[in-house]
């Protein structure tokens, strides 16, 4: 019968900037220096299984300025971020389409 051998993995990591860091872990964990960077590893990864990417589209103004409108009807209350974040549109791009919509009386700043 042949043994199922557990499969390693080992990359050669320059931690030369992180020396003290690693070393405040380790001596406040009590850990050695491999379980303080699985440590490590293990809550980034879960850190990073809770966030959301948004991918921005690329548009013009025009574009954005239809589709905040479109978005903003029949809404009460919208932050600038809430729109950027559903529509996918850079919040600088919300915040100028914002401001013209403010200008042509469409929306009011609170």
């Amino acid at each position: 019968m042949s043994a199922v051998r557990a499969r390693r993995y080992v990359y050669p990591v320059d931690l030369s900037d992180s020396v003290g860091d690693l070393s405040t872990i380790v001596k406040k964990l009590g850990a050695s220096k491999a379980e303080a960077i699985r440590g490590a590893i293990k809550y980034y990864a879960e850190y990073l299984r809770g966030l959301e990417v948004i991918t921005y589209r690329k548009i013009r103004i025009e574009q954005a300025k239809r589709e905040i409108q479109k978005y903003l009807k029949n809404k009460d209350r919208v932050s600038a971020d809430e729109i950027s974040d559903t529509l996918r549109i850079d919040m600088t791009l919300v915040n100028e389409t914002l401001l013209k919509l403010w200008q042509e009386g469409w929306v009011e700043p609170e």
